[in-house]
Protein backbone atom coordinates (compact mmCIF):
# COMPACT_ATOMS: atom_id res chain seq x y z
CA UNK A 1 0.00 0.00 0.00
CA UNK A 2 1.38 3.40 -0.86
CA UNK A 3 0.69 6.98 -1.77
CA UNK A 4 1.90 7.22 -5.35
CA UNK A 5 3.60 10.28 -6.83
CA UNK A 6 4.77 11.21 -10.31
CA UNK A 7 8.36 12.52 -9.98
CA UNK A 8 9.28 15.77 -11.66
CA UNK A 9 12.03 15.90 -14.24
CA UNK A 10 13.67 18.60 -16.27
CA UNK A 11 10.41 19.16 -18.12
CA UNK A 12 8.33 19.22 -14.94
CA UNK A 13 5.93 16.60 -13.58
CA UNK A 14 5.54 13.67 -15.92
CA UNK A 15 2.21 12.09 -16.80
CA UNK A 16 3.78 8.68 -17.42
CA UNK A 17 2.31 6.27 -14.82
CA UNK A 18 5.26 3.92 -15.35
CA UNK A 19 7.46 6.58 -13.75
CA UNK A 20 5.39 6.73 -10.58
CA UNK A 21 7.07 5.68 -7.37
CA UNK A 22 5.77 5.18 -3.82
CA UNK A 23 6.03 8.11 -1.45
CA UNK A 24 6.45 7.28 2.25
CA UNK A 25 5.35 3.70 1.80
CA UNK A 26 5.03 2.88 5.52
CA UNK A 27 6.33 3.75 8.96
CA UNK A 28 7.10 1.66 12.05
CA UNK A 29 7.26 3.15 15.54
CA UNK A 30 6.59 2.49 19.21
CA UNK A 31 3.43 4.13 20.45
CA UNK A 32 2.61 5.39 23.92
CA UNK A 33 -0.22 7.49 22.57
CA UNK A 34 -3.26 5.43 23.52
CA UNK A 35 -4.48 6.52 26.92
CA UNK A 36 -5.06 3.80 29.45
CA UNK A 37 -3.29 0.76 30.77
CA UNK A 38 -2.56 -2.71 29.46
CA UNK A 39 -3.60 -4.09 32.84
CA UNK A 40 -4.47 -2.48 36.18
CA UNK A 41 -5.46 -3.60 39.67
CA UNK A 42 -6.38 -1.73 42.86
CA UNK A 43 -6.31 -3.68 46.13
CA UNK A 44 -9.52 -3.16 48.06
CA UNK A 45 -8.07 -2.64 51.55
CA UNK A 46 -4.73 -0.90 51.00
CA UNK A 47 -5.81 0.94 47.82
CA UNK A 48 -2.42 0.09 46.36
CA UNK A 49 -2.60 0.31 42.57
CA UNK A 50 -0.39 -1.60 40.15
CA UNK A 51 -0.46 -1.65 36.38
CA UNK A 52 1.40 -1.23 33.13
CA UNK A 53 1.05 1.60 30.61
CA UNK A 54 -0.32 0.69 27.22
CA UNK A 55 2.53 0.39 24.73
CA UNK A 56 2.52 -1.11 21.25
CA UNK A 57 4.61 -1.43 18.11
CA UNK A 58 2.76 0.21 15.23
CA UNK A 59 3.04 -0.46 11.51
CA UNK A 60 1.16 2.20 9.54
CA UNK A 61 0.59 2.74 5.83
CA UNK A 62 -1.44 5.39 4.00
CA UNK A 63 -2.96 4.89 0.55
CA UNK A 64 -4.50 7.83 -1.28
CA UNK A 65 -7.31 6.60 -3.50
CA UNK A 66 -9.17 9.39 -5.25
CA UNK A 67 -10.68 11.72 -2.68
CA UNK A 68 -9.88 9.57 0.38
CA UNK A 69 -6.80 8.60 2.36
CA UNK A 70 -7.04 5.04 3.66
CA UNK A 71 -4.93 4.74 6.81
CA UNK A 72 -4.08 1.12 7.61
CA UNK A 73 -2.60 0.42 11.01
CA UNK A 74 -1.44 -2.76 12.76
CA UNK A 75 -0.67 -2.56 16.50
CA UNK A 76 1.35 -5.34 18.12
CA UNK A 77 0.68 -5.47 21.87
CA UNK A 78 2.88 -6.70 24.69
CA UNK A 79 0.24 -9.28 25.62
CA UNK A 80 0.46 -10.97 22.21
CA UNK A 81 -2.55 -9.14 20.78
CA UNK A 82 -2.66 -7.75 17.24
CA UNK A 83 -5.12 -4.93 16.59
CA UNK A 84 -5.85 -3.88 13.03
CA UNK A 85 -7.55 -0.60 12.19
CA UNK A 86 -8.63 1.13 9.00
CA UNK A 87 -9.29 4.86 9.18
CA UNK A 88 -10.86 6.92 6.43
CA UNK A 89 -9.89 10.54 5.84
CA UNK A 90 -10.59 13.03 3.07
CA UNK A 91 -13.81 14.40 1.63
CA UNK A 92 -16.99 12.80 0.27
CA UNK A 93 -18.15 13.03 -3.30
CA UNK A 94 -20.90 15.59 -3.77
CA UNK A 95 -23.66 16.38 -6.21
CA UNK A 96 -26.24 19.10 -6.75
CA UNK A 97 -29.97 19.10 -6.18
CA UNK A 98 -32.54 20.75 -8.45
CA UNK A 99 -32.47 21.78 -11.20
CA UNK A 100 -29.54 19.52 -12.08
CA UNK A 101 -30.84 16.19 -10.71
CA UNK A 102 -34.54 16.64 -10.20
CA UNK A 103 -36.42 16.65 -13.54
CA UNK A 104 -39.79 17.73 -12.08
CA UNK A 105 -38.14 20.82 -10.63
CA UNK A 106 -36.43 21.97 -13.83
CA UNK A 107 -37.02 25.63 -14.44
CA UNK A 108 -37.02 26.62 -10.77
CA UNK A 109 -34.34 28.96 -9.53
CA UNK A 110 -31.66 27.15 -7.54
CA UNK A 111 -31.98 29.65 -4.73
CA UNK A 112 -35.57 28.66 -3.99
CA UNK A 113 -34.50 25.33 -2.45
CA UNK A 114 -31.11 26.16 -0.97
CA UNK A 115 -32.27 25.84 2.62
CA UNK A 116 -35.00 23.26 2.21
CA UNK A 117 -35.40 20.90 5.15
CA UNK A 118 -36.91 18.22 2.92
CA UNK A 119 -34.87 15.01 3.40
CA UNK A 120 -33.02 13.50 0.47
CA UNK A 121 -32.88 9.76 -0.07
CA UNK A 122 -29.38 9.65 -1.56
CA UNK A 123 -27.36 11.85 0.77
CA UNK A 124 -27.31 14.84 3.10
CA UNK A 125 -27.44 18.48 2.18
CA UNK A 126 -24.17 20.05 3.32
CA UNK A 127 -24.14 23.48 1.64
CA UNK A 128 -27.00 25.12 -0.20
CA UNK A 129 -27.83 22.81 -3.09
CA UNK A 130 -24.69 20.70 -2.50
CA UNK A 131 -25.31 17.13 -1.32
CA UNK A 132 -22.76 14.65 0.04
CA UNK A 133 -23.80 11.22 -1.13
CA UNK A 134 -24.41 8.15 1.03
CA UNK A 135 -21.61 5.69 0.25
CA UNK A 136 -19.70 2.70 1.61
CA UNK A 137 -16.11 1.99 2.64
CA UNK A 138 -15.02 -1.66 2.68
CA UNK A 139 -11.60 -3.17 3.39
CA UNK A 140 -10.43 -6.78 3.22
CA UNK A 141 -7.54 -8.32 5.15
CA UNK A 142 -5.91 -11.65 4.42
CA UNK A 143 -4.78 -13.22 7.71
CA UNK A 144 -2.70 -16.39 7.53
CA UNK A 145 -2.60 -17.76 11.09
CA UNK A 146 -0.23 -20.69 11.39
CA UNK A 147 -0.85 -21.77 14.98
CA UNK A 148 2.29 -23.73 15.89
CA UNK A 149 2.32 -25.23 12.40
CA UNK A 150 -0.05 -25.54 9.47
CA UNK A 151 -2.35 -28.34 10.68
CA UNK A 152 -5.05 -26.07 12.06
CA UNK A 153 -8.80 -26.09 12.65
CA UNK A 154 -11.47 -23.38 12.66
CA UNK A 155 -13.90 -23.21 15.57
CA UNK A 156 -16.87 -21.01 16.38
CA UNK A 157 -17.60 -20.12 20.02
CA UNK A 158 -21.12 -18.95 20.87
CA UNK A 159 -22.46 -17.46 24.09
CA UNK A 160 -25.99 -18.82 24.47
CA UNK A 161 -28.56 -19.42 27.21
CA UNK A 162 -29.92 -22.57 28.82
CA UNK A 163 -33.54 -22.38 29.90
CA UNK A 164 -34.18 -23.08 33.55
CA UNK A 165 -36.29 -26.01 34.70
CA UNK A 166 -38.04 -26.80 37.96
CA UNK A 167 -37.99 -23.22 39.14
CA UNK A 168 -34.32 -22.55 38.31
CA UNK A 169 -33.34 -19.42 36.43
CA UNK A 170 -32.15 -19.34 32.84
CA UNK A 171 -28.36 -19.24 32.79
CA UNK A 172 -25.68 -18.37 30.30
CA UNK A 173 -23.46 -20.98 28.73
CA UNK A 174 -20.81 -21.13 26.02
CA UNK A 175 -20.61 -23.70 23.26
CA UNK A 176 -17.83 -24.40 20.79
CA UNK A 177 -18.36 -25.88 17.34
CA UNK A 178 -15.79 -27.11 14.85
CA UNK A 179 -16.44 -25.94 11.29
CA UNK A 180 -15.45 -28.82 9.03
CA UNK A 181 -15.81 -27.37 5.54
CA UNK A 182 -15.71 -24.14 3.57
CA UNK A 183 -19.19 -22.63 3.39
CA UNK A 184 -20.11 -19.95 0.83
CA UNK A 185 -23.79 -19.98 1.81
CA UNK A 186 -23.62 -18.92 5.47
CA UNK A 187 -21.74 -15.62 5.87
CA UNK A 188 -20.06 -15.19 9.25
CA UNK A 189 -21.23 -11.83 10.62
CA UNK A 190 -20.59 -10.48 14.12
CA UNK A 191 -23.81 -9.64 15.93
CA UNK A 192 -24.54 -8.04 19.29
CA UNK A 193 -27.61 -10.29 19.54
CA UNK A 194 -25.51 -13.44 19.05
CA UNK A 195 -22.25 -12.77 20.92
CA UNK A 196 -19.30 -15.03 20.44
CA UNK A 197 -15.96 -15.29 18.68
CA UNK A 198 -14.08 -17.26 16.05
CA UNK A 199 -10.91 -19.26 16.78
CA UNK A 200 -8.14 -20.86 14.75
CA UNK A 201 -6.51 -23.59 16.83
CA UNK A 202 -3.93 -26.35 16.63
CA UNK A 203 -5.70 -29.39 18.14
CA UNK A 204 -2.36 -31.17 18.52
CA UNK A 205 -0.76 -28.33 20.55
CA UNK A 206 -2.42 -28.20 23.96
CA UNK A 207 -2.05 -25.53 26.61
CA UNK A 208 0.08 -27.13 29.37
CA UNK A 209 -2.06 -25.63 32.12
CA UNK A 210 -5.52 -26.45 30.80
CA UNK A 211 -5.21 -29.06 28.06
CA UNK A 212 -7.20 -26.79 25.74
CA UNK A 213 -5.97 -26.42 22.13
CA UNK A 214 -3.85 -23.33 21.74
CA UNK A 215 -5.00 -20.74 19.25
CA UNK A 216 -5.85 -17.19 18.29
CA UNK A 217 -9.29 -15.59 18.11
CA UNK A 218 -10.72 -13.17 15.57
CA UNK A 219 -12.83 -10.48 17.22
CA UNK A 220 -14.61 -7.56 15.57
CA UNK A 221 -14.07 -4.61 17.92
CA UNK A 222 -16.06 -1.92 16.13
CA UNK A 223 -19.52 -2.14 14.59
CA UNK A 224 -18.63 -2.57 10.92
CA UNK A 225 -21.21 -2.80 8.19
CA UNK A 226 -21.62 -5.54 5.62
CA UNK A 227 -22.74 -5.15 2.02
CA UNK A 228 -26.51 -4.69 1.90
CA UNK A 229 -26.93 -4.57 -1.87
CA UNK A 230 -28.60 -7.63 -3.47
CA UNK A 231 -26.44 -10.61 -4.41
CA UNK A 232 -26.79 -9.93 -8.15
CA UNK A 233 -25.56 -6.34 -7.85
CA UNK A 234 -22.15 -5.77 -9.53
CA UNK A 235 -20.64 -4.52 -6.26
CA UNK A 236 -21.81 -7.65 -4.44
CA UNK A 237 -20.36 -9.88 -7.14
CA UNK A 238 -16.95 -8.21 -7.46
CA UNK A 239 -16.60 -7.51 -3.74
CA UNK A 240 -18.11 -10.64 -2.21
CA UNK A 241 -15.82 -10.34 0.83
CA UNK A 242 -17.93 -7.38 1.99
CA UNK A 243 -21.00 -9.59 2.60
CA UNK A 244 -19.34 -11.12 5.67
CA UNK A 245 -16.96 -10.20 8.46
CA UNK A 246 -15.05 -13.47 8.17
CA UNK A 247 -14.51 -16.25 5.68
CA UNK A 248 -12.16 -19.16 6.32
CA UNK A 249 -10.63 -21.10 3.45
CA UNK A 250 -7.69 -23.36 2.75
CA UNK A 251 -4.48 -21.59 1.80
CA UNK A 252 -3.81 -21.53 -1.94
CA UNK A 253 -1.04 -19.70 -3.77
CA UNK A 254 -3.37 -18.68 -6.60
CA UNK A 255 -5.72 -16.88 -4.18
CA UNK A 256 -3.47 -13.98 -3.15
CA UNK A 257 -6.09 -11.24 -2.65
CA UNK A 258 -9.78 -10.83 -1.96
CA UNK A 259 -10.24 -8.80 -5.15
CA UNK A 260 -8.32 -7.98 -8.30
CA UNK A 261 -7.50 -4.43 -9.41
CA UNK A 262 -9.44 -5.02 -12.64
CA UNK A 263 -12.52 -6.10 -10.69
CA UNK A 264 -13.43 -2.45 -10.13
CA UNK A 265 -15.23 -2.75 -13.44
CA UNK A 266 -18.60 -4.55 -13.38
CA UNK A 267 -17.88 -8.20 -14.11
CA UNK A 268 -20.14 -11.23 -14.00
CA UNK A 269 -17.10 -13.38 -13.23
CA UNK A 270 -14.48 -11.45 -11.21
CA UNK A 271 -10.86 -12.51 -11.46
CA UNK A 272 -10.64 -13.01 -7.68
CA UNK A 273 -13.58 -13.65 -5.37
CA UNK A 274 -13.95 -14.87 -1.79
CA UNK A 275 -17.20 -16.54 -2.81
CA UNK A 276 -15.28 -18.57 -5.36
CA UNK A 277 -12.57 -19.41 -2.81
CA UNK A 278 -15.27 -21.02 -0.66
CA UNK A 279 -17.18 -22.71 -3.45
CA UNK A 280 -14.92 -25.79 -3.40
CA UNK A 281 -16.32 -26.63 0.07
CA UNK A 282 -12.99 -28.21 0.97
CA UNK A 283 -12.14 -29.59 4.39
CA UNK A 284 -10.89 -27.16 7.05
CA UNK A 285 -9.70 -29.87 9.43
CA UNK A 286 -5.95 -30.25 9.84
CA UNK A 287 -5.22 -27.76 7.05
CA UNK A 288 -3.28 -24.55 6.40
CA UNK A 289 -6.06 -21.97 6.84
CA UNK A 290 -6.52 -18.38 5.71
CA UNK A 291 -8.95 -15.91 7.31
CA UNK A 292 -10.47 -13.32 4.98
CA UNK A 293 -11.63 -10.51 7.26
CA UNK A 294 -13.89 -7.78 5.91
CA UNK A 295 -14.62 -4.54 7.75
CA UNK A 296 -16.50 -1.55 6.45
CA UNK A 297 -18.61 1.48 7.16
CA UNK A 298 -21.74 2.97 5.69
CA UNK A 299 -20.88 6.65 5.51
CA UNK A 300 -24.07 8.55 6.26
CA UNK A 301 -22.92 12.06 5.50
CA UNK A 302 -23.40 15.27 7.50
CA UNK A 303 -22.61 18.96 7.14
CA UNK A 304 -19.49 18.49 9.30
CA UNK A 305 -18.00 16.31 6.53
CA UNK A 306 -16.99 19.43 4.60
CA UNK A 307 -14.48 20.64 3.75
CA UNK A 308 -12.80 17.51 5.23
CA UNK A 309 -14.20 14.70 7.35
CA UNK A 310 -13.05 13.98 10.88
CA UNK A 311 -11.21 10.67 10.59
CA UNK A 312 -13.37 7.62 11.32
CA UNK A 313 -12.76 3.92 10.99
CA UNK A 314 -13.27 0.27 11.86
CA UNK A 315 -11.18 -2.24 13.79
CA UNK A 316 -10.70 -5.93 14.49
CA UNK A 317 -8.32 -7.85 16.73
CA UNK A 318 -6.37 -11.09 16.69
CA UNK A 319 -6.10 -12.20 20.31
CA UNK A 320 -4.22 -15.11 21.87
CA UNK A 321 -6.93 -17.51 23.10
CA UNK A 322 -5.59 -20.15 25.46
CA UNK A 323 -2.28 -19.77 23.62
CA UNK A 324 -0.31 -18.78 26.74
CA UNK A 325 -0.44 -20.27 30.22
CA UNK A 326 -1.12 -16.80 31.61
CA UNK A 327 -1.08 -13.15 30.56
CA UNK A 328 2.49 -12.73 29.21
CA UNK A 329 2.45 -9.00 29.95
CA UNK A 330 2.50 -9.78 33.68
CA UNK A 331 6.17 -10.73 33.30
CA UNK A 332 7.07 -7.15 32.35
CA UNK A 333 7.87 -4.32 34.74
CA UNK A 334 4.90 -2.62 36.38
CA UNK A 335 4.01 0.74 37.85
CA UNK A 336 3.12 0.79 41.55
CA UNK A 337 1.46 3.50 43.59
CA UNK A 338 1.78 3.62 47.39
CA UNK A 339 -1.18 2.43 49.41
CA UNK A 340 -3.13 4.46 51.91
Amino acid sequence: MATWMLPSGAAGITTDPASARPLRLACVYESHGWEGSLWRHAELNSRKVTGRALTSLVVRSVSTVGNYDYISEVRLGEDGSIRVRNEFAGYPETDHTAPYRDPPARGRRIGESLHSSEPLDWGSRVRGDLVAQLHSHFCAWKVDLDILGERNEFRRVAATTLAGTGGTLTRKMQREFRVDREDPDTPLVASAQAPGLWRVVNPEALNPSTGIPRGYAVMIESAPAVQTLPLDHPFSITGSFARRHLAVARHKDDEPHATHSLDHYPLDSPLLSVDRFLSDRESLVGEDLVCWIGVGKEHITRSEDVPLVSNFGVQFALLPWNYHEENPAMQLSMIQSPGI
